[in-house]
Order: structure tokens, then C-alpha cells, then sequence
């Protein structure tokens, strides 16, 4: 996509904030920005939704290439739910490890699922730090960065995704962010609360 319809989508969503903003505080919303470097204005544009999507999702979201999966079922209370995740990416870092996979429901049913699926010691918390992603050539087990506040050292934060309120069979896309691997890694193993795990998934390095 051109550098001008960029700017223009760039130039909308501003426009788009511009009058959330004044709805809430009754200013008079700013005009529509003017197009520059014979560009257009978003409005004469005519962008469908599809194109729309095209452009804020451009570029790699770790939601491509399936680099290893297994079935099992999320550990829900009252009951376990069916269900397969796909790893589709492990980028390693100098700093930290970023992984990406998808959950998704093996059938129709769309069921609401319990906070403490993916975080049995701290449920409240509302995330899924229970995951972990292991380097057994180098006898490392890895889980997600945890943090605290200061003056809150009773309540944690994770760099990882939020606890998935439901699921259904689109999937979802979760993600978390670990520690550095040693350089030398070029597989790691994912660890998922109720599935089995997913080995030798091919890690990039950045």
C-alpha cells in the first residue's frame, strides 16, 4: 500500500479520536485535516473495512505459519472444554522472548471459561502466567516476566496476554513475554495448562 494511503488512514483515525474526544467534553470537533504531498483525505478515500484492516494489520502479528500445536482441553471450573492451540511464533531477543499462539474451541459451543484456567495460584489476577516455554538443551524452564507496583508489592502484573473469557472456534490469539534464551537455542518447547506439550518449535532470532 502506498505512503499516501498511510498517511491518509493515519490522518482519519485521528479525526476519529478528535470527535470521541469532543463528544465527551462538547468542544467544537477540528476540522478534517487537509490532504499534503498530493495526498487525499481519508473521506474521498472511500475505504471499505477490508481495506482498513489490510492497513492497521499490515505487517507480521505471529498469526501465520503453524509451527507446532496440540489438542487437549482448557482445565475450566466446573469442567474441562475441548479444545487445540497452534504456536505460530517464538521471536528471541538479547532482552526477552516473545511467543504467540492461538486458542480455539473445537466446537459450537462457545464456552464462558473460568479466570483460573491458565493461573491456578492467583486466578484474580486475570491473566495466563501459568505457561511456560522450555530450553532443554540448556536445562532452562521459562515463564512469563512478572512485575509489582510501587507500594502495591501484593498484587503482580504479567507480560502476557489476559485470560480469555470465552472461547470459541475463530480462536484467539494469546502471547507472552519470557526471559532471554541462551544464544544458542534454536528450538524451545511450550508448556499450556491442559494440553500436551508442543516441542521442537523453531525459534527466530532477532
Amino acid at each position: 500500500m502506498s505512503w499516501s494511503k498511510r498517511r491518509a488512514l493515519a490522518a482519519g483515525i485521528a479525526v476519529v479520536t478528535v470527535l470521541a474526544v469532543s463528544a465527551c467534553t462538547g468542544d467544537d470537533p477540528a476540522p478534517d485535516p487537509a490532504p499534503t504531498d498530493g495526498g487525499t483525505s481519508s473521506a474521498d478515500e472511500g475505504w471499505t473495512r477490508e481495506q482498513l484492516e489490510d492497513v492497521v494489520m499490515t505487517g507480521d502479528i505471529g498469526t501465520g505459519t503453524v509451527l507446532g500445536e496440540a489438542e487437549g482441553e482448557v482445565p475450566s471450573t466446573p469442567t474441562a472444554y475441548p479444545a487445540s492451540i497452534e504456536v505460530t511464533q517464538v521471536l528471541a531477543g538479547p532482552s526477552s522472548t516473545l511467543v504467540r499462539f492461538t486458542l480455539r474451541g473445537t466446537d459450537d459451543s462457545a464456552p464462558l471459561l473460568s479466570l483460573d484456567s491458565f493461573n491456578k495460584a492467583t486466578p484474580l489476577t486475570d491473566d495466563i502466567r501459568d505457561i511456560a516455554l522450555v530450553d532443554e538443551a540448556n536445562d532452562q524452564r521459562l515463564q512469563p516476566f512478572l512485575g509489582v507496583q510501587d507500594g502495591v508489592a501484593d498484587t503482580s502484573f504479567c507480560t502476557c496476554a489476559a485470560a480469555p473469557g470465552q472461547m470459541t472456534t475463530a480462536g484467539q490469539l494469546l502471547s507472552g513475554t519470557f526471559p532471554a534464551l541462551d544464544p544458542s537455542t534454536t528450538s524451545v518447547t511450550l508448556e499450556v495448562p491442559g494440553f500436551p506439550v508442543v516441542e521442537d518449535i523453531p525459534v527466530t532470532w532477532q
